[in-house]
C-alpha cells in the first residue's frame, strides 16, 4: 500500500510538472501583445524576444537527461520550476526589454526540462503495462496548463493586466516546490558517475536514431500545424483571422481528446496498431483542411488532426522508456532534442514549398510516422 501511494505521489508530481510546462509555453504567445504596446515594439525586436523561448526549451531538453540519470529527479524537478518561476515573475515585473529577454530564456530553460523530465519521470514510475497509457495521460495535462493560460488572458484582461497574471501564475508555480519536498522520487542510476560510454553508444543505436526520427518528423509535422494553419487558412481559403484560430483551438481540443481516449485504448489494444490508426485520422483531418473552405468542415478536420497526432509523442517515449531504462534521462534527453530540431528544420519548408502545400506536407508526414515505427518495431523484435 505504502508503495502504491508512494507511486501515486510520484505520477502527480510528474503530472504537475507538465501542467506547468504548458503554461511556460504558451505564456509568451499570450503576454506578446501587451509587451510590444508596453515597449513599443516592431516586428524584429518582438522576434528577438519570442525566439529566446525556443532557445531555451533547447537547451532544458538537452541537458536534464544525464542530470536525473546520475543525481535523481527531485532537485532537478525544483530547480526547473524555480527557474521558471523566476522567469514568470521578472517577465511580470520587468521594466526593460532585456530583462524581458531574460525572462523568456529562463521560461523556456524552466520549461524545457520540465517537458522531458515529467516524460522520464512518468515512464520510470510506471510498470510496462500502464506506461504509455500514463505518458499518454500526461500529454492530458499539458493540455490543460496550454489552454488554461490563453482562456485567464481572454476573461481577465479587461480586470487586470499581465503583470497580475503572470505572477499570479508564478506563485501558484512556486507552491508546488513544497509538495515535491515531500515526495520521494526515483534515485539516480549511477552513483559513480556519468556513463559517458552507454550515453555516446544512444547515438549509434538504430533502434534509438530511428525513435528520434519518427519525433523529429512527429514535431515538425505539429510545428506545421500549430505554426501556419492559421496563416494557411487567411491567406489560401480567405478565411477570417477570428475565424483561423478558431479552427486552431480545435485542433487542441482535439489533442486533448486523443490523449484522454489513448490513456483507455493503450490498455487494451497494440501501440502500432493505435498509432497507425491515429495517423490516419490525422492524415484524413488535415486532408478536409485542404480540401474544404466550410467554416465547420475545417473546424472538423483541425479537431481530427490534433485528435490523430495525440498518440505519436507517448506510444514512441513508452517504447524509448521500455528498451532504454537504464539510461531512460538521457535517453528522452536525446530523443526531445531531435524532436525539436526537426520542428525547427520542417517548418522551414513551408518557406520552400509554399503556403499552399501546407495540407499535403502534413498529410506526407503523418502518414510516413507509421511506416517508420513499424519498421522500428521489426527491428527490436529482430535483435531480441
Amino acid at each position: 500500500m505504502n508503495s502504491h501511494k508512494g507511486n501515486f505521489a510520484v505520477l502527480a508530481a510528474g503530472f504537475s510538472g507538465m501542467v506547468f510546462f504548458g503554461v511556460s509555453l504558451v505564456v509568451m504567445g499570450s503576454v506578446l501583445p501587451s509587451l510590444i504596446e508596453k515597449f513599443s515594439l516592431d516586428t524584429a525586436g518582438a522576434s528577438t524576444i519570442a525566439g529566446l523561448l525556443p532557445l531555451g526549451l533547447m537547451l532544458g531538453s538537452l541537458v536534464f537527461g544525464p542530470v536525473v540519470d546520475r543525481y535523481g529527479y527531485k532537485k532537478l524537478l525544483i530547480a526547473a520550476t524555480l527557474a521558471a518561476v523566476f522567469g514568470m515573475e521578472l517577465l511580470a515585473f520587468a521594466p526593460s526589454v532585456s530583462l524581458v529577454r531574460i525572462a523568456i530564456f529562463f521560461i523556456g530553460l524552466g520549461g524545457g526540462i520540465l517537458n522531458g523530465l515529467t516524460s522520464a519521470l512518468i515512464s520510470d514510475a510506471s510498470s510496462d503495462k500502464a506506461r504509455a497509457s500514463n505518458l499518454s495521460i500526461l500529454g492530458v495535462f499539458y493540455t490543460v496548463g496550454a489552454i488554461t493560460i490563453p482562456l485567464i488572458f481572454a476573461s481577465l484582461k479587461h480586470i487586470y493586466t499581465y503583470t497580475h497574471i503572470v505572477s499570479a501564475a508564478g506563485v501558484i508555480m512556486a507552491c508546488s516546490v513544497l509538495y515535491y519536498l515531500f515526495v520521494k522520487f526515483p534515485e539516480g542510476k549511477f552513483e559513480g558517475g556519468f556513463p559517458v560510454k552507454k550515453m555516446l553508444a544512444l547515438a549509434k543505436e538504430p533502434a534509438m536514431l530511428l525513435l528520434a526520427f519518427t519525433l523529429f518528423l512527429q514535431s515538425g509535422a505539429e510545428g506545421l500545424a500549430s505554426n501556419w494553419i492559421p496563416s494557411f487558412l487567411e491567406k489560401v481559403k480567405g478565411f477570417s483571422s477570428e475565424n483561423a484560430l478558431y479552427a486552431l483551438s480545435f485542433m487542441v481540443f482535439g489533442m486533448g481528446t486523443g490523449r484522454i481516449l489513448l490513456g483507455v485504448l493503450l490498455r487494451i489494444f497494440s501501440k502500432s496498431l493505435l498509432l497507425t490508426l491515429s495517423m490516419t485520422v490525422a492524415a484524413a483531418g488535415i486532408t478536409i483542411v485542404g480540401l474544404t473552405s466550410d467554416n465547420l468542415w475545417v473546424s472538423v478536420g483541425t479537431f481530427l488532426t490534433g485528435m490523430g497526432s495525440a498518440a505519436t509523442f507517448p506510444v514512441v517515449f513508452s517504447v524509448i522508456g521500455d528498451k532504454f531504462r537504464e539510461v531512460s534521462g538521457t535517453a528522452f534527453s536525446f530523443a526531445l532534442t531531435i524532436a525539436l530540431i526537426g520542428n525547427t528544420l520542417i517548418n522551414l519548408m513551408v518557406g520552400v514549398l509554399g503556403l499552399s502545400s501546407l495540407t499535403i506536407l502534413i498529410a506526407a508526414i503523418s502518414l510516413a510516422v507509421p511506416v517508420i515505427f513499424y519498421f522500428n518495431t521489426k527491428y527490436i523484435r529482430s535483435k531480441n
